[in-house]
């Protein structure tokens, strides 16, 4: 399976791996480093598309997500110690359960939102985000177009506008004379399906990386309690809520979550 990766350097010794969300690209998740930058921190940075996303190769359906965190530590596998996920969504989900089966991998996890949840652990092939996935736009005449588009949506109407053009200019492929979504509408809908399936729930206290989970106020997936709950099944697990945003926390703040990521990194370094 061919994943997309791009290393980024950098002076210090910690590595930031970066895991995007389901229906995305790495690129929604450049202006966090960006914001990195700004603030002076001078980390290595390796992000990579999820397969069936971005620039990485579509796999056989049905998915299973214990996939994207084999490929997780394949990517890192010749990374140096120490490394902190970064991951939101489906891409927080990733990076947990690569830590389940490679315990000791990360030094420490931020997990923005993480799609791990309790039983029952059935497929929710009639969910609306399922349906609205499949209903997706696949194409455009233009990178343009798309942008004036995607613009247009309550969805993304929160975003930094760096996200959204990172988004158009990772998250389309060129076909003949369109653009098409580089995850498809068909398999943004499995992986959404798919996502009750994992069971990861019941091993997060195998989890030996301290993590620091992240929620927005507004969340519709992550309530406080809930959250709250979920960081409280980890060895070392903490919580932190943001105010003023929803699940797309990342795209929307990427300042204040470059802030989060910069204290875990000045965490790890002075202990």
């Amino acid at each position: 399976m061919q994943i997309a990766v791009e290393r980024l350097q950098g002076s210090l010794e910690v590595t930031i791996a970066l895991a995007h969300a389901t229906g995305f690209c790495h690129y929604v998740l450049d202006p966090v480093v960006e914001e990195l930058r700004l603030r002076g921190v001078d980390t290595p940075v390796v992000a990579w598309d999820h397969r069936g996303h971005g620039e990485s190769a579509n796999p056989p359906l049905p998915i299973d997500w214990w996939d994207s965190a084999h490929d997780a530590l394949r990517v890192l596998d010749e990374i140096a110690d120490p490394i902190v996920g970064v991951g939101h969504s489906m891409g927080a989900a990733a990076l947990l359960m690569a830590e389940i089966l490679s315990p000791g991998r990360f030094a420490a996890i931020v997990a923005i939102e993480p799609i791990v949840f309790p039983p029952p652990y059935e497929p929710m092939d009639h969910h609306p985000l399922v349906q609205s996935a499949t209903r997706r736009r696949p194409s455009f005449s233009s990178r343009e177009e798309a942008l004036e588009n995607f613009a247009s949506k309550d969805v993304f109407s929160g975003w930094d506008r760096r996200a959204l053009e990172a988004y158009v200019r990772g998250g389309l492929r060129p076909n003949g004379d369109r653009w098409e979504l580089s995850c498809p509408p068909a398999y943004e809908a499995a992986f959404f399906a798919a996502a009750p399936l994992h069971g990861a729930w019941d091993r997060l206290g195998e989890v030996r990386a301290p993590v620091l989970v992240v929620a927005g106020r507004d969340s519709d997936s992550h309530p406080a309690e809930f959250a709250d709950a979920q960081a409280a099944r980890f060895r070392n697990g903490e919580l932190e809520v943001v105010e003023g945003s929803g699940h797309f926390l990342p795209m929307e703040q990427p300042g204040r979550v470059a802030d989060i990521i910069a204290q875990v990194i000045s965490s790890i370094s002075s202990s």
